[in-house]
């Protein structure tokens, strides 16, 4: 395929990377480059080399239009030559912003250091936003925006909220109030700079912007910021539509709650409405599942490469009531060592008296958590999950009752 082709029509993966590859090569942007086809990536030769994931790469390639392509391909490989972390804070203090990001990309990381142990981890400098957020920073040129690292602020000398505090500063200084009208009450942030998600730190813009109420925020994916009234039930089913469709058309995820100011500061929230409600558990758990299954794949790559012999259980979903309800279901199989995410409900395999297996008991996830005085083990991971060794005995089973689901 020559260059003009594939500019004209989007490539496959196994394309779309081996032209990446000739860019690569073509401007001596990076030494001894490969493709990792398993993880869909470009890496480059030596400890400190650059891993290049290239799942938003070609999502974006894919979703622009023709003419932008070619546009889109050199954005993403500015990575390659963009200039160093400056040397000092006050060098690097213009450039800072915050961002949020989902927590499952601190657990990707990790992952990743476990099973390519020869590789330089790269630690990020983050703070706790909420149950499935983080805030980071982020270092912003013209050409490209990178990752503020733990051992730049050390360089630094300073600690994670002084450099906060000025990418703050900065945020708020290129934050002019801009949202556009969807409809039925819902408002869409349009900024269009990388950082829409990011203004949900500015509850003052939430509250200007917000039509009567108490403003009710969403942040699906890292270029969207979604607004809704707390008055205005429609408006918010509309937010969780949208921030459904954003999720699965867009990636990036960043988070799945809803969230409210409270004395001034933003936190996840439960909204009044008990349908919005009843929604927002359902995107929940939708959003929930993938990220399990994601985190299973990486799993199971890190296993592999230990030789660790564990089962990394799947997140499945049961839609009841003609798609409003969705129950997360999992799998504890007998004397398997396993890893379970946490789930609504159990599914834990049943044996007869010849140890032949005769089905599955159904228990609600805290029922199954209190067998035999907890038999699960929480382990340090985002979303989290239990190590189980061993099953149940027989009496204490039949104990607990089973879970309609």
């Amino acid at each position: 395929m020559g260059l003009f082709d594939f500019f004209r029509r989007p490539p496959t993966r196994a394309a779309f990377a081996q032209i990446i590859l000739r860019q690569i090569a073509q401007h001596q942007l990076a030494p001894d480059c490969r493709y990792d086809s398993e993880q869909f990536r470009i890496v480059a030769a030596g400890v400190d080399g650059i891993i290049f994931n290239l799942d938003n790469a070609y999502r974006d390639y894919c979703a622009a239009p023709r003419q932008q392509r070619a546009a889109v391909v050199q954005q993403y490989l500015s990575i390659y030559s963009s200039p160093g972390m400056p040397s000092s804070f006050a060098e690097a203090r213009a450039s800072l912003m915050p961002v949020l990001r989902s927590r499952q990309q601190g657990d990707h990381l990790r992952l990743l250091a476990q099973a390519e142990p020869q590789r330089a981890a790269f630690v990020t400098a983050s703070q706790d936003f909420s149950e499935d957020m983080v805030i980071m920073l982020a270092y912003d040129t013209q050409t490209n925006m990178a990752t503020i690292g733990q051992a730049s602020l050390t360089q630094w000398g300073v600690t994670f909220e002084q450099a906060l505090a000025a990418a703050m500063d900065n945020l708020r200084d290129r934050t002019a109030q801009r949202f556009v009208a969807l409809g039925n009450g819902l408002l869409m942030g349009d900024w269009n700079d990388a950082y829409d998600s990011s203004r949900l730190l500015l509850p003052d813009l939430l509250y200007r912007a917000c039509q009567g109420g108490e403003p009710l925020v969403m942040v699906p994916t890292r270029g969207r910021l979604l607004l809704a009234s707390s008055n205005n039930a429609a408006a918010q089913l509309s937010m969780l539509a949208l921030a459904e469709q954003l999720a699965r058309d867009e990636g990036r995820h960043v988070s799945s709650a809803m969230y409210g100011v409270r004395q001034g500061k933003v936190v996840a929230c439960q909204p009044a409405d008990a349908g919005v409600a009843a929604a927002l558990r359902r995107h929940r758990t939708i959003i929930g599942a993938d990220l399990y299954n994601q985190q299973k794949l990486e799993w199971e790559r890190l296993n592999a490469s230990t030789g660790e012999d564990v089962f990394v259980a799947t997140c499945l979903l049961i839609e009841r009531q003609s798609g409003e309800r969705v129950v997360s279901v999992s799998s504890w199989a007998r004397d398997v060592h396993t890893l379970l995410p946490r789930t609504d409900v159990v599914a834990i395999e049943l044996y007869d008296e010849h140890g032949e297996r005769s089905g599955n008991k159904m228990l609600a996830w805290d029922d199954a958590q209190a067998i035999d005085g907890g038999l699960m083990e929480q382990i340090d991971c985002y979303p989290v999950r239990y190590r189980v060794r061993a099953s149940p005995d027989p009496q204490s089973l039949a104990a607990v009752p089973a879970c309609e689901i």
